[in-house]
């Protein structure tokens, strides 16, 4: 089987990992002869997938690159599968379209409402005409599996992203609370600052809520003139975007990693914790519901609601944290869920 990548649109760090880790996998598949990428030339992924050949996409319009230079160039590399990580790709019997994002589907919470619904209404209506024709849809959890299967007429199977934290384990030496921020206001860190607030002394002690990944600064900025607000601000610190070492890092080190995201696909941060064996605190929403039950392990809070977060904080500070893994589970692994992709491949030909 050649697979060819279509990476125009990892444009995320999260989009550009999930490639990365199924590109390393897939080329270690016996099943699998050639792993391709096609991106545009401004476009850096040497240090990302260093061993995957890349393939130069000319297109200058998103639909042209769709309509025309994507299966263009799938026929002259010869390529068994066309790979599209944004749930988007050309009306073509090769192409799988991944969903990971559940924006493809719903706009609140980005920066931009209005253009955002423009582009959302452009993609659903390309997909009524070139998913007819697709090999499979895959969605990294059931939720957005379902949205899927209700919108489009093509066969769609669930398949997780991969999850590998390396040698990293929970140790929790630090005093501190970790909450697992991001971009955009989706992300809702607002809600652990408002439930931090409201905890006595006595629980919080010489604690810290650290929130991290918080981007863009004015977010930041925002985060920092609440906790000042309550009253806060010195038992809170803010920070940007970090290397993804940094961040796993934190997470082993903190006592609890918190997630008060009230919109996700699949959730890798809250995925990582998980793995690495953290005492995890997540919103009760589909995505996180379906990684506490794979994992049996954390606790969920009902979302935008600090005074649910504040109980669940008090009571794991004070001694009853949420059930952690003691090991990543078996078949979380990207080598795992590369195997799952051959396997729906090989089936829907």
């Amino acid at each position: 089987m050649r697979i060819l990548i279509d990476a125009r649109s990892a444009r995320t760090a999260t989009g550009r990992h999930v490639l990365q880790g199924l590109a390393a996998a897939w080329q270690r598949d016996a099943r699998v002869s050639a792993v391709m990428v096609g991106a545009q030339a401004d476009a850096d992924l040497t240090a990302l997938m260093p061993e995957v050949e890349r393939l130069p996409l000319t297109a200058g319009s998103w639909l042209s690159h769709v309509v025309t230079d994507l299966p263009r160039l799938a026929d002259r590399v010869r390529a068994d599968v066309i790979f599209c990580p944004n749930g988007v790709g050309p009306a073509d019997p090769r192409t799988v379209l991944y969903f990971q994002d559940m924006f493809q589907f719903r706009v609140r919470g980005v920066a931009n409402v209005h253009l955002e619904w423009l582009r959302c209404k452009l993609r659903d209506a390309w997909r009524r005409v070139s998913a007819p024709r697709s090999k499979l849809a895959v969605g990294v959890s059931r939720e957005i599996a379902g949205e899927v299967a209700r919108r489009l007429p093509l066969p769609v199977v669930t398949i997780p992203n991969g999850v590998e934290v390396g040698d990293m384990r929970w140790t929790g030496e630090d005093d501190q609370v970790f909450v697992l921020g991001g971009t955009g206001r989706r992300k809702d860190e607002e809600t652990a600052v408002r439930a931090w607030s409201t905890l006595p002394r006595d629980v919080v002690a010489s604690t810290t809520l650290v929130v991290g990944g918080v981007e863009p600064a004015p977010r930041r900025d925002a985060l920092r003139r609440l906790a000042d607000s309550l009253g806060a601000g010195r038992a809170v610190r803010i920070t940007g975007a970090m290397p993804r070492e940094a961040y796993l890092e934190l997470i082993a080190r903190s006592r609890l990693a918190v997630s008060c995201s009230w919109l996700e696909a699949f959730d890798l941060p809250v995925a990582e914790a998980l793995a690495i064996g953290a005492p995890v605190l997540c919103t009760d929403i589909a995505a996180h519901r379906e990684l506490v039950e794979r994992a049996g392990a954390g606790a969920t809070f009902e979302p935008r609601r600090p005074e649910a977060l504040a109980e669940q904080l008090a009571r794991a500070l004070c001694g009853q944290p949420p059930a952690r893994l003691t090991c990543v589970p078996d078949g979380w692994s990207w080598a795992a869920r590369a195997r799952e992709h051959i396997d729906a491949y090989l089936a829907h030909n």
